[in-house]
């Protein structure tokens, strides 16, 4: 039943990851044509996608500890379903930021916050690998959305299609998995823990001592410059690409291919997880992450094209199984749930950075400002995580409230 339960959140987070972040970004040089928005306004559907999807981190965590799994997934489905036939039928800015609002609280839902915890626990001896195996459908998933909407706008002639598509996608999958965590609970009585036997008792930091420490937030620090990079590069990649004279199949391509390192880095990550320390794993995704900004800066020819796909790929894939096994790593699974709502939540400033971009491309002319900083930023928090050390925990009885 784990293997299920796996697969049901493997193959959600395939389809999440193909149709929100990795698609959009291909989509938005059609949009921003058709529909005559500025990059300001595309960069700020990014921005949008991004806060909703972080801000709203705490609700799924509340959702499943009073409701569980299923209900929580049946919501995530519902919002899925509506912000992508918002983004089919849009016209105008409004409607744009309304879907995109849609499917950042459907990502949140659906996302990785109940797989990490359920699989997490699920998964006790080798949960670096079920959590690595995770993240690599998801980045499969980043593979696929890109060509997937090449194939259908090429076929067709139209971007609106495609919405329509994912939006039965988050149909089908949503309920396949609502309907395997359903029976679960109903099965084992608990979302989280072995299906073969009780639970045991949670171990690990209470949430008000985890947040009271330096190394949480450093953790924290990693992930929202992870995903800073990820995001922004996601947004504006293509059309940086293609403003450089890169063909729009050959951009395609590259992007497509980076998802795909992103697949096997994070297939290994999770193997690797096993044997290697998470905080050196965290580093190697900072500095990939960083290093392929850096090659956007570069002519970009065969060579940096290459470069950009590796060192972006790398990054992508192992920054999400790298910043969940550090965060679990350090302070245990008793409040874990909790931890890795907070980590979301705050990691939304990193939706500022479309806006920055699409910003300083429409007052500037290019993209290279934004991809040189945060550059700059990746690198300068990977060596902080690098100097950082293990916490020691001063008591881990006592206060439960947020545990």
């Amino acid at each position: 039943m784990r293997i299920v339960i796996l697969g049901a959140f493997a193959a959600l987070y395939f389809l999440l990851m193909a149709s929100t972040f990795n698609s959009l970004g291909q989509v938005l040089p059609m949009i921003v044509a058709d529909l005559h928005f500025t990059w300001a306004q595309a960069g700020m559907g990014f921005t949008v996608l991004g806060i909703a999807c972080g801000a709203a981190s705490m609700l799924p965590a509340a959702v499943i500890r009073r409701h569980g799994v299923a209900v929580t997934l049946l919501i995530g489905m519902v919002q899925l379903i509506a912000g992508f036939a918002a983004l089919a039928w849009m016209q105008g800015v409004w409607m744009y930021l309304l879907a995109t609002l849609l499917l950042g609280l459907g990502f949140c839902f659906c996302g990785s916050i109940a797989a990490v915890d359920a699989i997490g626990n699920a998964f006790d001896r080798k949960r670096s690998t079920a959590i690595g195996l995770y993240f690599t459908a998801g980045n499969l998933g980043a593979v696929a959305g890109p060509i997937t909407f090449f194939a259908i706008h090429s076929a067709t002639g139209s971007w609106r299609l495609y919405w329509l598509a994912c939006a039965a996608g988050a149909l089908v999958l949503g309920l396949f998995a609502a309907a395997v965590c359903g029976r679960y609970e109903r099965r084992v009585g608990v979302v989280h823990g072995p299906a073969d036997e009780a639970p045991p008792p949670p171990e690990g930091w209470t949430a008000r001592a985890a947040l009271a420490s330096w190394q949480f937030w450093i953790v924290v620090l990693a992930y929202t410059a992870c995903l800073l990079i990820n995001t922004t590069v996601h947004s504006f990649a293509y059309q940086h690409m293609l403003e450089h004279r890169v063909a729009p199949g050959v951009a395609t391509g590259f992007i497509s291919a980076a998802a795909f390192v992103a697949a096997v880095a994070a297939a290994l990550a999770g193997f690797a997880g096993q044997r290697v320390d998470a905080r050196a794993l965290t580093v190697v995704a900072l500095v990939g992450s960083a290093f392929s900004s850096l090659a956007l800066i570069l002519p970009l020819g065969t060579a940096a094209l290459g470069f950009f796909a590796v060192t972006f790929g790398i990054g992508i894939g192992v920054s999400t199984v790298g910043t969940a096994l550090l965060l679990r790593g350090w302070f245990g699974g008793r409040a874990a749930l909790e931890l890795y709502s907070v980590m979301t939540v705050v990691s939304t400033s990193a939706a500022i950075g479309p806006s920055i971009g699409g910003h300083l491309h429409d007052t500037m002319g290019s993209f290279v400002p934004n991809f040189a900083g945060q550059a700059l930023i990746g690198l300068a928090v990977a060596l902080v995580v690098g100097l950082a050390r293990r916490p020691v925990p001063r008591a881990v009885a006592g206060d439960a409230a947020l545990a």
